[in-house]
């Protein structure tokens, strides 16, 4: 029997359906902690001391994003075409909420807090709503003034949870591609970072991956994920790192733009998470820098004097 079947209907048949947008995994804060706490215990330097910090801080995301996992978060809807299907209105008509969940992270971390996080937490719990909810979009937008820089791990772990719960009820056919392809179509945020899928069906296919909302979507290898070039485009690693971080940690650089964007292989590292595997991969980002690329991605708990020479 002949087939009259033709490329274009054989592609379209759901086989060959290459998701756009990959929602947040329920377990994504749980994952993180554990993956931080691996990295942790390869870390000589004191930047340890921040990574088992920071996997404390997951821990106790995962217990309040489950805690609320029920709540029923208030989201503006879009209102044309082109909005966002999450925006800082989020913060906003969840303020009353959002220092409920401040309370209640600072209870689940308060044992584990140095004596600057004390004080830094000690100004935050005696906002009202109305202020925490200005400092809150302030850290979304990343314009957090260099006053309120003690709160920045603070006030970016509850913006996860209040994203990364929302981005989990969404539903993908109200999620489109941004024009500029580097930003989350969530919520806008720059990627992170990116993973390069080691197995299945998206086996080899990149997805960007937002730090805010844990959102994850599709963008073609062939084309840099900031400028949209596909001439030239070069990857960097450091050779000699054969584990860790760094043995599946890549930089994808355009000679367009000058600039980079970190991924990650999954084959390599089979549980690197952008967030945790950036913070443990810094040294690429310096030698990156000392031959004069552009580091791009939003990574909410990265000190940027991390990134400068001594």
């Amino acid at each position: 029997m002949k087939t009259t079947a033709t490329a274009d209907t054989i592609r379209s048949k759901e086989f060959f359906h290459i998701p756009f947008w990959l929602r947040p995994e329920t377990d994504i804060f749980s994952k993180r902690a554990q993956r931080l706490t691996q990295l942790a215990t390869e870390e000589s330097s004191d930047w340890q001391h921040y990574l088992q910090l920071l996997a404390s801080v997951c821990n106790a995301q995962h217990t309040l994003l489950n805690h609320y996992n029920n709540e029923q978060l208030n989201i503006t809807p879009k209102k044309i075409a082109n909005d966002l299907p999450l925006s800082t209105a989020l913060i906003i008509d969840n303020r009353v909420l959002i220092v409920a969940m401040f309370k209640e992270l600072h209870s689940l971390l308060a044992s584990q807090l140095s004596q600057t996080a004390k004080r830094a937490w000690n100004e935050l719990l005696q906002l009202d709503s109305e202020k925490c909810s200005q400092l809150c979009v302030q850290a979304f937008n990343q314009q957090l003034s260099l006053a309120h820089q003690d709160y920045l791990v603070w006030v970016n772990a509850i913006l996860q949870i209040i994203y990364t719960h929302a981005a989990k009820n969404l539903t993908t056919d109200i999620i489109t591609p941004l024009p500029d392809i580097g930003f989350c179509p969530c919520c806008g945020t720059d990627a992170v970072g990116a993973v390069i899928i080691s197995n299945g069906e998206l086996e080899g296919l990149r997805y960007l991956c937002c730090a805010t909302c844990s959102s994850r979507w599709h963008t073609v290898r062939a084309r840099c994920s900031l400028c949209d070039n596909s001439r030239d485009l070069g990857v960097h690693n450091i050779d000699q790192a054969s584990k860790g971080a760094l043995s599946g940690a890549e930089a994808e650089c355009c000679p367009q733009c000058h600039s980079y964007r970190k991924r990650y292989r999954l084959a390599k590292q089979q549980y690197a998470d952008p967030v945790a595997d950036d913070l443990a991969s810094l040294s690429l980002d310096l030698l990156l820098s000392e031959e004069g690329w552009q580091r791009a991605g939003a990574n909410p708990y990265l000190l940027m004097s991390k990134l400068s020479k001594p």
